[in-house]
């Protein structure tokens, strides 16, 4: 364990700390924060107009005066929230490549204004370009996001290396010129370069191909996305996750990386299920909502079920701790509980901690396979209460019962160690007060 535990702080630690201060996956991570509002209003908007029944087929009674309520509902808000839904998810690409051309010219402290467009732009281009010279929209969406972030990225680079050396720099002699305006015009030969640049690689790909980059780069990363969407897929990422927590190396380090993943997986969901795809039988199962409210219930290491626990413990110390912490718990936050107990580098937590995650991912993977619950197409937000989070994601009432059984199954596997960890406190408590 001691060996182990030295080759993860020389070797791992620091390749993972160089990973999440990465500028790419910051300004990536940044980008997916900035439009966590927009995803949950695309969701609820797309819940809102679909209800998980048809009234004529219920029984009379109360179920059918909901279904018969929300069904008229959706009627009346369909068009409006219909468009609030396309608007917001089927362009979630373009927003992506802005979010990095902002977050990247944040951090090399440049006017950000030039590079937001120079990325848009960029992945305009190469996103909705036909071979027969006509124009395409279905890879703003989810399909886009491999292209978006790659596009961004190198078009972002290029701009800046341009920009630095002064290529073409054009001089505006003069006071009163607008700032914004020497920035665009100063900088027109380097944003000419970009484009014809990226449009010219576009145009040889579809010539050569037939196919542009966003379906190149969709069959690359369907090997990928297929892996991630599988029991193994589950088993190995969320066992890293917890690996690196527990010994102090931040969930994103993991999570960041594969939000492009886990995104993409997600927005196929809810456009298989906006064409009427049933619940059950939509394309992925593992997705962003998928990761945070069934696998991780109250945290990283599915943590609500030891915070209750802790709630409960004849151990003064825990037992603060984990009133603390059991709030927070509720929205999927548990640092409190992570460094007050603590588990970071506790060894008789480290199992439990590492494992129950997994467990909540492979539980609920064969329920979802098996069609005993929905799969998820909306997404609630990662810090919605678990149960309803889950509801709402699935728009099946079983993913409520579900989590409720997890937690109780977290708190089964979590108790003995818990009790053990206890005993350790109390003996320490008794020993200070005899001292005292």
């Amino acid at each position: 364990m001691e060996k182990f535990s030295n080759f993860i702080e020389s070797k791992i630690a620091p390749f993972a700390n160089g990973v999440a201060g990465n500028k790419y996956m910051r300004a990536l991570q940044n980008a997916f924060l900035a439009l966590i509002p927009f995803i949950t209003i695309g969701s609820l908007a797309l819940v809102i107009i679909s209800p998980p029944a048809d009234y004529t087929a219920c029984d009379p009674g109360i179920v059918r005066s909901i279904m018969f309520g929300w069904a008229k509902i959706a009627e009346w808000t369909g068009p409006t929230l219909g468009f609030v839904n396309m608007v917001t998810m089927n362009a979630i690409a373009l927003y992506v490549a802005i979010g990095l051309g902002l977050n990247l010219a944040n951090h090399y402290k440049i006017k950000p204004a030039m590079p937001m467009l120079v990325t848009a732009m960029s992945f305009l281009i190469c996103a909705t370009m036909n071979a027969d010279g006509t124009l395409t929209f279905d890879h703003l969406g989810g399909t886009g996001l491999f292209t978006a972030i790659l596009v961004s990225i190198l078009s972002f680079e290029l701009y800046r290396k341009l920009t630095e050396k002064e290529v073409g720099r054009i001089n505006i002699p003069g006071g009163g010129v607008p700032p914004a305006l020497l920035d665009s015009l100063g900088n027109l030969v380097p944003t000419v370069i970009v484009l014809l640049l990226f449009g010219a690689v576009s145009q040889i790909l579809l010539a050569i191909t037939g196919a542009g980059l966003p379906n190149l780069l969709l069959i690359i990363m369907t090997p990928i996305v297929n892996a991630v969407d599988s029991v193994w897929g589950i088993i190995i990422l969320a066992v890293l996750v917890m690996i690196f927590w527990w010994f102090g190396i931040h969930d994103t380090v993991i999570t960041e990386p594969m939000g492009a993943f886990l995104t993409t997986t997600y927005t196929a969901n809810m456009s298989a299920f906006a064409a009427g795809t049933a619940a059950v039988s939509l394309p992925y199962i593992v997705t962003k909502p998928f990761w945070w409210h069934f696998m991780t219930i109250g945290g990283s290491g599915a943590t609500l079920g030891l915070a209750v626990l802790a709630c409960m413990s004849k151990s003064k110390q825990i037992k603060t701790v984990g009133r603390l912490a059991l709030v927070p718990s509720l929205f999927n936050i548990n640092e409190p509980l992570i460094f007050g107990l603590p588990i970071m580098y506790n060894p008789i937590m480290m199992i439990p901690f590492i494992f129950v995650m997994p467990l909540n991912g492979v539980i609920t993977y064969i329920c979802m396979s098996t069609g005993i619950v929905a799969r998820t197409f909306a997404y609630a937000g990662w810090n919605m209460f678990c149960p309803i989070g889950a509801w709402i994601d699935t728009m099946d009432f079983k993913a409520f019962l579900l989590i409720l059984v997890l937690i109780v199954i977290d708190v089964a596997i979590y108790f003995p160690f818990f009790k053990l960890y206890e005993k350790k406190k109390l003996e320490e408590e008794a020993a200070v007060a005899k001292k005292a």
